[in-house]
């Protein structure tokens, strides 16, 4: 399942723009379309346009001034030769475009992204006016705003649309129910499948609620409004103005507690203020920090932060990459940095500047930077005008510089009203300048503390209000850095993110079984290649492990002890990470075939959990291993 955002694409520079008014009909049933094009060229063009346009779309003819002009394709470029004072063209053309990835014309679904050329595209800047007819049981939506809509006498629905600037606009179209609502002079639409369509008040339900919440926070929303579509592909997209989900997973309860959230908050970071190439992504992180974390409770938001660091615990070297150098999540090692860590680095900066002034940073990026491109010079700008503090050490540090820092803790002397302690950070090449809690148990409770460190280390004298009985480093995991001893529960990502992993299955597995672990493996680890025979297992390699039978016997096959605790629990399949395995191995004990297999479309998603339990396809259970009593960052009188 592919669960990822378009919204934050990085933009180039593009070349002078046209502007079309554009006429498209649709025949999902033949996946064709045919278009019209009214093109109206930008001033100083001589000789000859070049536009690009899909090559499945054939060009039937081109005119200005009603003459036929002589046009040449090579591949997806069209180039014209115009007249002398050529200023207007009309073009027609139309194909079929068929198959089961876009750009597609298809009855379940037509999908024609921006970036696939399904009409004749000067520029990415061109600007875009469209009438779009489809037949009877068919509906259409544009990643812009709706100008009229009305239903044909055929039974057919013409749109008219025009697309909203800043990308080339994408066309969906299905056989859909759509439920319009208006809000607050925005018009909300929820497109759905007949069989998931009862879900739409809901949905509009919430959009409507998150476009307030996040309106309220940062500033008005940008859009005519907002289009949730279903559709058949396994994914979960963003764009401006509207998301476009899988019709499998939209009653699934994450899609409206985190999912749906963040793709509207797109419509700010991303879509609203676009990214500006070369500098890094911001756009994930801030969003992944306002939507899905700003939603959790407390002890969700600390499990999340957690989650955070053990990713970056089993990232491997290769992936670690600094902020300014992610672009998009191409694999789940990207999303350790672009998203985990760069929301981490949020948190970390309204800590340091506090509630207040972090929102009114946001306000005043979005309003001096809506509608345009901006980078992470563009946000420390506003937190600096916000907070009155400098901040570019921050910044640097943080978003130039890959790696993080590891804390240690000795030297703790104890008195009766403090403590004394020395602080002191492992970090590849220079020191970084952080700001360190540290927790002071006493006899009267907890006291919180705030350690500066900005060199190898730090000496400090911490007086407390009562007798002190213990202490905590960064216990509730506030500081970006690598995990202390003590604080890396095994868990499955260990072995997720690992590019030279290899599956392992019993010598006497039967074909059965072993076509069911060739497609788990390879929905897990794509570059694993088969399962090779256990006899063949190279145990100084990260392991996936997939056998079938109790999951005692199986760990028993493979010289392994038994996992305990709640993970042992009925079900009919169950996956552990291995602790304190030379490489990162996890093991996939299946009570039959289809119990393996079964797993091939949920385990992934469970990858900071040191054990998952199914019963068919159904989760049962999750958890971690149990942490370490002491770690070392922590003392005790």
């Amino acid at each position: 399942m592919l669960l990822a955002c378009q919204a934050g694409a990085l933009q180039a520079a593009a070349p002078a723009a046209a502007s079309h008014d554009l006429s498209l009909r649709l025949d999902p049933a033949a996946h064709a379309l045919q278009g019209e094009d009214r093109i109206t060229l930008p001033p100083g063009l001589r000789g000859s346009v070049t536009l690009t346009l899909a090559e499945a779309l054939r060009v039937e003819r081109v005119t200005a001034r009603g003459r036929a002009l002589p046009f040449t394709r090579e591949g997806e470029r069209l180039r014209i030769a115009l007249p002398p004072g050529t200023r207007a063209l009309a073009l027609r053309y139309g194909g079929r475009l068929a198959g089961d990835e876009p750009p597609r014309v298809a009855p379940e679904g037509t999908w024609l992204p921006g970036e696939a050329a399904w009409y004749p595209r000067l520029a990415e800047s061109d600007t875009v006016a469209l009438r779009v007819r489809t037949p009877a049981g068919q509906q259409a939506a544009l990643t812009g705003a709706l100008r009229h809509e009305q239903r044909e006498a055929d039974g057919g629905n013409r749109a008219d649309w025009t697309a909203y600037p800043g990308e080339p606009p994408t066309l969906f179209a299905g056989p859909w129910t759509c439920e319009t609502r208006p809000h607050r002079g925005l018009r909300l639409r929820a497109c759905f499948h007949a069989e998931v369509a009862r879900l739409a008040p809901d949905y509009l339900d919430d959009v409507a609620h998150h476009i307030d919440r996040y309106a309220a926070r940062i500033g008005p929303y940008a859009y005519a409004g907002f289009d949730v579509l279903t559709g058949p592909d396994p994914v979960g997209l963003g764009y401006p103005g509207l998301t476009y989900v899988s019709r499998a997973i939209v009653a699934l309860p994450f899609m409206r507690a985190r999912s749906l959230p963040h793709e509207v908050l797109h419509t700010w970071w991303g879509n609203g203020v676009r990214v500006r190439a070369g500098g890094g992504n911001w756009a994930e992180g801030l969003t992944t920090y306002q939507s899905d974390y700003a939603l959790a409770d407390a002890a969700a938001q600390a499990r999340m932060r957690r989650d955070w660091l053990l990713d970056f615990a089993a990232l491997p070297a290769e992936g670690d990459t600094p902020l300014a150098a992610f672009v998009t999540k191409a694999h789940a090692r990207d999303q350790v940095v672009g998203y985990g860590k760069a929301a981490f680095v949020f948190h970390m900066l309204r800590r340091r500047i506090g509630t207040e002034a972090f929102d009114a940073g946001l306000r005043r990026f979005w309003a001096a930077r809506r509608g345009t491109e901006a980078g992470w010079d563009d946000l420390q700008a506003a937190f600096e005008a916000a907070s009155g503090q400098q901040l570019g050490a921050f910044f640097s540090q943080w978003v130039t510089r890959a790696g993080a820092p590891a804390l240690g803790l000795r030297d703790v002397a104890w008195r009766e009203d403090g403590v004394g302690l020395t602080l002191t950070q492992s970090p590849d090449g220079a020191p970084w300048t952080l700001q360190v809690p540290v927790v002071v148990d006493t006899e009267r409770g907890p006291e919180a503390h705030v350690v500066a460190l900005d060199g190898a280390q730090a000496r400090v004298d911490i007086a407390t209000r009562s007798r002190p009985l213990a202490l905590r480093v960064d216990p509730e995991g506030d500081v970006f850095r690598r995990l202390a001893a003590g604080e890396r529960p095994a868990v499955l990502r260990g072995l997720l993110l690992q590019p030279a992993a290899q599956a392992v299955v019993p010598d006497a597995m039967a074909a059965e079984g072993r076509d069911a672990a060739r497609a788990l493996a390879a929905s897990l680890l794509p570059g694993a290649g088969a399962p090779v025979p256990a006899s063949e297992w190279d145990r100084a390699r990260p392991a996936l492990l997939l056998g079938l039978g109790p999951p005692e016997a199986v760990a028993a096959g493979f010289g392994l002890a038994p996992p305990d605790g709640a993970a042992m629990g009925a079900g009919s399949a169950l996956a552990w990470a291995v602790p304190g395995a030379a490489a990162p191995t996890v093991v996939v004990a299946a009570a039959d075939p289809g119990a393996l297999q079964a797993l091939a479309r949920s385990l992934r998603h469970y990858g900071a959990e040191s054990w998952v339990r199914f019963d068919g396809a159904r989760l049962a259970g999750k958890g971690l291993w149990p942490a370490a009593a002491d770690n070392a960052l922590s003392a005790r009188r």
